[in-house]
């Protein structure tokens, strides 16, 4: 992976060295959490990748339960419970699902309690299916009482079950340990695999939530490890300016302080939009605090969207190129692309330059001119560029991430691993179907 920190950034070196200089002591915590390894500390989720147990576990589930009859692997989860995986499988095969009908199996996501979803679900569960070998159904929910998952799971189990109760083992219940969920699947005769009780929703991506059913459709979930671990290393072990995760922090933290409060990924891969809708809500409930660490009332946080090249400059450019200049732009693309398709000349004359190029050199065109009208308009930005969109790019990247959000989270002084305020919402819609006749 490569890191273009400062050829579009405003961050003055020596507003870079103030602020890598205050993150030291925690840059050095992260590194002890690695050391003593475990699941002690509220970071331990870094140490996800180096979890042996936990690789043995799910890839014995994932042998046990996957076979060539296998068609959908069923997700029923919400927010951290689906997104991380839903962004690895769109990026490396969902995106295309539609474009590769004869591709199994495929991955279904009951991420919402919308009724049409739903109920299509079922239906494909009544008329598609014709054995249990043809689905695995993983349940998620850390608390073992996310109210949508819960609904969702009900009724979609009930279409299955009742057909075919001999696969009660195919529910896959991913919840903390001894929740009511846990405690429901040992009585059930589903199968479990328990999340840290340490690891939030949103750091869980390389737990169970997300080993399991990436590698029950088969996406390698060793380099998926692999390049989240070396990952880990350059940004636990690595000092200052060669840290990439204490370079980014700082500088969205910097760009923060000077008004940028509006935080966007802009992808050049449309593959990458569900990985943008995953660190939407990893920076939306990481930083996005009510209360600072020492208890004031701050409303403090930053804005975080998600943008497709080039489909994006077709909507939105005109507000980025021509609006407030209230943004902090990321660039990420990737190298490795087995596609060169050229195009061809049925239209030629209509656009110059364009008869004969291969696609992916017209995208970087589009990105190098990007790039350039941001400068000249003296919009800020930064750019990734991944080696390839394969597993173990992608869980670097992922893993990046996490641990950048670890340290905004001490530049902003807020506390990047609860969500108190999700809870509100939570708490009236309790209250209201409690009151609600069925």
């Amino acid at each position: 992976m490569q890191f273009d920190f400062f050829n579009g950034s405003r961050l003055q070196a020596k507003d870079l060295t103030r602020f890598l200089r205050r993150l030291e002591p925690y840059r050095q915590h992260l590194l002890e959490v690695v050391e003593k390894g475990g699941y002690d500390f509220a970071e331990s989720s870094i140490n996800l990748p180096s979890d042996a147990a936990l690789l043995d576990q799910v890839e014995t589930l994932a042998k046990k339960l996957t076979s060539p009859q296998l068609k959908y692997v069923i997700v029923v989860g919400i927010g951290g419970s689906n997104l991380g995986t839903k962004a690895i499988y769109d990026a490396l095969f969902g995106y295309f699902d539609i474009l590769e009908p004869k591709r199994w199996p495929k991955m279904i996501f009951a991420d919402t309690v919308d009724p049409e979803l739903v109920e299509k679900i079922g239906i494909l569960l009544e008329t598609e299916i014709t054995s249990p070998e043809e689905i695995i159904m993983p349940v998620i929910s850390k608390s073992g009482g996310t109210t949508e998952t819960v609904a969702n799971a009900d009724y979609l189990m009930q279409h299955f079950l009742d057909r075919f109760p001999q696969g009660a083992e195919r529910v896959v219940a991913i919840t903390d340990e001894h929740s009511r969920l846990w405690e429901r699947a040992g009585k059930n005769g589903y199968s479990r695999l328990a999340i840290p009780k340490t690891v939030g929703g949103r750091y869980s991506v390389l737990s169970a939530v997300g080993l399991f059913p990436l590698a029950a459709i088969g996406i390698d979930i060793r380099a998926f490890r692999r390049g989240a671990a070396e990952m880990r290393k350059q940004c636990t072990v690595i000092e200052e300016k060669d840290n990439p995760a204490l370079q980014s922090a700082s500088i969205i933290f910097y760009h923060y302080k000077a008004g940028k409060t509006i935080n966007d990924t802009f992808f050049f891969h449309p593959e990458l939009e569900s990985i943008g809708k995953w660190y939407r809500q990893l920076m939306g409930e990481s930083v996005g605090k009510e209360f600072d660490i020492r208890g004031k009332r701050v409303f403090r946080g930053i804005t975080p969207t998600v943008s497709i090249g080039s489909t994006d400059l077709h909507s939105v450019g005109q507000l980025y190129l021509g609006g407030p200049k209230d943004k902090y732009t990321i660039f990420v693309s990737a190298l490795g692309t087995s596609a060169s398709t050229p195009v061809g000349g049925q239209l030629s004359g209509l656009v110059d330059a364009i008869e004969g190029k291969p696609f992916v050199s017209i995208m970087q065109a589009i990105l190098a001119g990007v790039r350039t009208a941001y400068q000249k308009q003296e919009l800020p930005f930064t750019e990734i560029t991944l080696e390839n969109i394969s597993p173990a790019s992608l869980g670097a990247y992922l893993q990046f991430k996490m641990i950048e959000m670890m340290y905004l989270g001490q530049l902003l002084q807020v506390n990047p691993f609860d969500q108190p305020n999700v809870e509100l919402y939570k708490i009236e819609t309790r209250k209201i179907l409690t009151k609600t006749k069925s």
